[in-house]
């Protein structure tokens, strides 16, 4: 018999049992479909993970932090030595000592600290004030929805808005807000006292995981704000950092990045590229989707059983017909065949309308999301396909059925053609 003809009479063979095979096929569709859809939400998500990575720059920045005193980013089972001369607070902030031992590190440059500032309001054409979250630009490009970034060379008063700001300051719309002005709210933390700033809006940013709800202000207007609040203050209070950005020398290897790390952790500082702090989101998102996979590991491993099942049944049914070709003259090697190609078939056809149905609802999925709760996050699609996952779920879902088919496949092989004849 050719292939053509074992694969015919493989299919006919299945549709004999039309209901056992039905079930078995079902089984690995659920397999399918719920393993393809969370690789899909994976594949979607790291997207655009690699998305904001691109969007913020290379990795020729590092934010710097302290591991020291209540910092999180030291270890919890790492015990300190209490230092009378410093508050709990005063061990993470990073001082102008601090900042020599970084750039002293080779291969840094440069190292600036980030402020992160404390506003009391922003105001905009109405005459209602909300509260503001801000940091002064740390030279990342951020993802904007209009306008552009700001310039920290220039004089006057610059800001990138929150999108979430746009509507509720009185403007129609991102591109309504730009050149507009707002009025923002600065208390001295000694003295209570407060002054206002005007600010010109640049620009309005997207949903970002880097920097997260944050309006972005210039170097200007960051060291307005830090001079108000600083009025009043002792010298050794002022111009405090627990951040800054340590910037690199050009095209450095990911080996030497990791190298600069080592040393900064030495000195007790730890450094986080973009691409580090994103990473900390795919770790959970990775760890979400590989237990939703689990799932359609145990459902695929449930067919599987169910595969050999009905494979057996379908031997013990067909015992005198397979002892037949048997003294026909069919080889051992292409009964072997024939009952395996039964198993490819009913694991593609399971494979195939899993990954079909998984795509469709995918596709609707994305649709509502990005029209609905996803609105903000521009080119998010939250389940992204690709020929890669496709073929991984096709090709693992075959294998695991050819190799579940070849126990009653070898167990056909096997018979006796005399002893099947005489099969009741």
């Amino acid at each position: 018999m050719k292939f053509n003809d074992l694969l015919k009479t493989s299919a006919k063979n299945l549709l004999r049992n039309k209901g056992r095979t039905l079930l078995t096929i079902i089984a690995i569709f659920i397999g399918a479909f719920t393993i393809y859809l969370t690789m899909g939400i994976n594949t979607g998500i790291n997207n655009y993970l690699d998305q904001q990575i691109t969007a913020a720059g290379d990795n020729s920045l590092l934010a710097v932090y302290k591991m020291d005193g209540s910092n999180n980013i030291i270890p919890a089972s790492t015990i300190q030595e209490y230092d009378p001369e410093k508050s709990s607070a005063e061990a993470n902030v990073i001082t102008p000592a601090d900042m020599e031992v970084i750039e002293s590190i080779e291969h840094i440059d440069t190292v600036k600290p980030i402020s992160f500032l404390v506003a009391d309001y922003i105001q905009g054409s109405s005459t209602t004030k909300y509260q503001l979250n801000a940091m002064a630009s740390g030279d990342i490009d951020l993802e904007l929805e209009a306008g552009r970034q700001v310039n920290n060379e220039v004089d006057g008063f610059e800001v990138i808005l929150d999108q979430d700001y746009v509507e509720i300051l009185g403007f129609k719309d991102a591109k309504e807000a730009l050149e507009k002005e707002v009025t923002i709210g600065v208390s001295s933390h000694a003295t209570g006292e407060q002054e206002t700033v005007t600010a010109t809006i640049v620009g309005v940013r997207h949903f970002s995981f880097i920097q997260a709800g944050m309006t972005i202000f210039n170097q200007a207007l960051s060291q307005k704000v830090l001079e108000i609040y600083e009025v009043g203050l002792p010298e050794n209070l002022k111009n405090q950092s627990f951040v800054v950005q340590a910037y690199l020398e050009e095209n450095l290897s990911s080996e030497a990045i990791d190298t600069i790390k080592e040393s900064l952790q030495e000195n007790g500082f730890q450094g986080m590229t973009v691409e580090d702090e994103i990473n900390m989101f795919r770790m959970v998102i990775d760890a979400i989707t590989g237990v939703l996979t689990l799932f359609g590991a145990i459902s695929l491993l449930a067919a599987s059983f169910g595969i050999i099942n009905t494979l057996y049944m379908s031997v013990q049914d067909r015992t005198r017909e397979i002892g037949l070709m048997k003294a026909l003259g069919m080889s051992r090697s292409k009964v072997f065949l024939t009952f395996s190609f039964e198993a490819l078939l009913i694991g593609f056809f399971g494979a195939f309308s899993g990954i079909v149905a998984a795509f469709s609802l995918g596709n609707i999925i994305n649709d509502y999301a990005s029209s609905t709760f996803l609105e903000a996050l521009t080119g998010f699609q939250l389940i992204g396909f690709s020929w890669s996952n496709t073929l991984t779920v096709m090709g693992v879902i075959l294998l695991i059925v050819f190799l579940a088919g070849t126990l009653p496949a070898n167990r056909a092989g096997k018979l006796d053609p005399i002893q099947a004849l005489r099969y009741e």
